[in-house]
C-alpha cells in the first residue's frame, strides 16, 4: 500500500512539473504577483561564553535575511511593487552571578534584542520590451521609504525599548524566469542607502549595504 502511494504521488507530481514546464506564460499588464525572497549571503552566529561572572549566549543575523513583495504590472515592461524586508536581527542573553568572598549573593540576567526592517514603495522596468510569450524577463527596480530600527532590553531592574524610523532608498537589477502561466523564480542584487539612526540600533547608527537574494513568486 505505501509503495503504490508513493508511485500515485511521484505521478501526480511528475504531471503537475510536466504541466508548469510546458504551459505557456501570457502577457502580465494587469497581473499581480506575491514574492518570498531569501539572502543568499546571510551569516548567522549563534554562540555562548563562560566567563567568570557568567554565561554570554548571543544569537545574531547579519546581511539580508529575507523578505515579501507584492508587485502590479501596469505594462508589460512597468511594475509597481511594495516590499517588507528584514536586514539585520540579534539576540544576545547575559547571565551575571554576583559574589562576595567566593559566595554567590544575586543572579541577574540581562537580556537585548534588536532588529532593522524596511517597507519600500518602488518599481521594476523591464528591459529591453518584452513580449508577453518570454519566460526570463531583466529588469531594473527603485524603492523609496522607511527603514525602521527596533531595541529592547530587559533586566532585573528595569526594561526599556525604543524605535526609530528613517528614511532610505533601494536601487538594484534582477531577472525573472516565468515558468508558467502562474509560477516564476526571481533574483534580485541591489544596494540599500539610508539616513542614520539617531540612537544606535545593535551598536550600529547605519545599515547602508548590498544585498543579494532569490525567490519564487505566485503571479494571478
Amino acid at each position: 500500500m505505501n509503495k503504490l502511494r508513493m508511485v500515485v504521488l511521484v505521478g501526480l507530481a511528475s504531471a503537475a512539473l510536466t504541466s508548469l514546464v510546458l504551459s505557456q506564460p501570457g502577457p502580465l499588464k494587469g497581473s499581480s504577483s506575491f514574492e518570498v525572497n531569501v539572502g543568499f549571503w546571510n551569516q548567522i552566529q549563534a554562540g555562548q561564553n563562560l566567563s567568570v561572572n557568567g554565561i554570554n549566549q548571543t544569537a545574531k543575523t547579519s546581511g539580508f535575511v529575507g523578505g515579501l513583495t507584492y508587485c502590479y504590472w501596469m505594462r508589460e515592461n512597468f511594475a509597481l511593487t511594495v516590499a517588507g524586508s528584514l536586514l539585520s536581527a540579534e539576540a544576545t542573553t547575559d547571565m551575571y552571578r554576583f559574589t562576595i568572598e567566593g559566595e554567590p549573593i544575586l543572579n541577574s540576567t540581562r537580556q537585548t534584542a534588536n532588529a532593522v526592517t524596511s517597507i519600500l514603495i518602488g518599481m521594476r522596468y523591464f528591459l529591453p520590451q518584452p513580449e508577453p510569450e518570454d519566460r526570463v524577463r531583466p529588469f531594473v527596480a527603485f524603492g523609496v521609504g522607511s527603514y525602521i530600527g527596533s531595541e529592547a532590553e530587559n533586566t532585573l531592574f528595569s526594561q526599556s525599548a525604543h524605535s526609530e524610523s528613517v528614511i532610505g532608498g533601494r536601487v538594484g537589477c534582477g531577472l525573472d524566469a516565468l515558468l508558467g502561466s502562474w509560477l516564476k523564480l526571481n533574483a534580485n542584487v541591489g544596494y540599500n542607502l539610508m539616513a542614520d539612526f539617531k540612537t544606535p540600533v545593535g551598536a550600529r547608527n547605519n545599515f547602508n549595504g548590498y544585498d543579494m537574494s532569490f525567490g519564487f513568486g505566485f503571479v494571478f
